[in-house]
C-alpha cells in the first residue's frame, strides 16, 4: 500500500485546487493522504477546508524539520508518494502529437514507478524536472536508472533513513539523489512525465521565508564541500544553479 504524503504551510485556501483536486481526481481516496502542518492554528485552518477523512498530522515548522518529521513518521520501507501542496496537473509526452497531455491514470502511473524500483533495487523515483518542454522529453530514454536528480515537487520513495538523512533543506532534492545514487546506485526517472506548478509565484510555503535565497546559497556551498565529485554549478539568466555530474558517462 501507497501512503500520500503532502507537507503545506499557508496553503490552506489553495491546495483543495491543486494538489488535492490532482489526487481525487487521479482515483485517491482522501484517507490515503497523509497531511503535516506546521501547529495548531495551521491544523484548525486545514481542518475546515479539507476533504473529509485526510489524515491531518501537526508536524513542525521549517523545511529541514518537517522533513525529518516525515522521515521518521513512516516506517522503514514503506512506501510514500511525496508531493508539493502546489501541483497543478502531472503531464506526460504525447508520442503521437509530441505534445504534453494531462496523464489519465496517476495511480498506474505511481505503481510503475515503485515496480520499477523494486525490479532494479532502488528506493527513489521521480518525474521530469523540466516540466514543461516537450522536446527535452522526446530526446531522452523514457526511463533511466542512473544518477539522474531526481526533483522534490512529485517524487516516490521506499523509506530509508540513510537515503533521507539530509545536511540541506533547500536544496534537499539534489542531495538525496545524490545519497540515492551512493546507497544504490541510482533512482528510476520517467522522462516522459513531469508535474506542472508555479512555485515561485505562488504564495505560501517556501514563499513566506525571506531569506530563502541566501539559505539556498548556503545549500549550494555545503553541497560542493559534500559531494564534490557529485556536484557542480551551472551559470544560468537567474543566477548559480547545482547540476549533478552524470557519473554514468565516465563509468562507459
Amino acid at each position: 500500500m501507497v501512503r500520500i504524503c503532502i507537507a503545506s504551510y499557508q496553503r490552506s485556501e489553495t491546495i483543495n485546487q491543486k494538489s488535492l483536486k490532482v489526487l481525487m481526481n487521479g482515483g485517491y481516496n482522501a484517507t490515503e493522504i497523509d497531511l503535516f502542518v506546521a501547529n495548531q492554528e495551521e491544523y484548525e485552518k486545514y481542518k475546515s477546508v479539507v476533504p473529509e477523512g485526510i489524515n491531518i498530522i501537526i508536524a513542525v515548522k521549517g523545511l529541514t524539520q518537517v522533513r525529518e518529521f516525515i522521515f521518521n513518521y513512516y516506517e522503514q520501507g514503506e512506501k510514500i508518494l511525496s508531493l508539493d501542496d502546489d501541483i497543478e496537473m502531472i503531464r506526460k509526452l504525447d508520442e503521437d502529437t509530441g505534445k504534453l497531455v494531462p496523464v489519465e491514470n496517476l495511480k498506474s502511473l505511481v505503481q510503475k514507478g515503485f515496480d520499477e524500483c523494486e525490479k532494479h533495487s532502488l528506493k527513489l523515483w521521480g518525474l521530469y524536472c523540466v516540466p514543461g518542454n516537450a522536446l527535452f522529453m522526446k530526446n531522452v530514454k523514457k526511463i533511466s536508472y542512473d544518477d539522474q536528480f531526481i526533483i522534490g515537487n512529485f517524487f516516490g520513495f521506499i523509506n530509508d533513513k540513510e537515503m533521507n538523512k539530509l545536511n540541506v533543506c533547500n536544496l534537499d532534492d539534489f542531495e538525496r539523489s545524490i545519497r540515492s545514487y551512493q546507497l544504490f546506485g541510482g533512482s528510476v526517472r520517467l522522462n516522459h512525465y513531469a508535474a506542472k506548478t508555479n512555485f515561485k509565484k505562488n504564495k505560501g510555503g517556501c514563499q513566506t521565508d525571506p531569506n530563502r535565497q541566501e539559505k539556498i546559497n548556503q545549500d549550494m556551498i555545503l553541497l560542493l564541500e559534500l559531494y564534490p565529485q557529485y556536484v557542480h554549478l551551472k551559470k544560468k539568466k537567474d543566477g548559480l544553479t547545482p547540476i549533478l555530474k552524470d557519473k554514468s558517462k565516465k563509468k562507459k
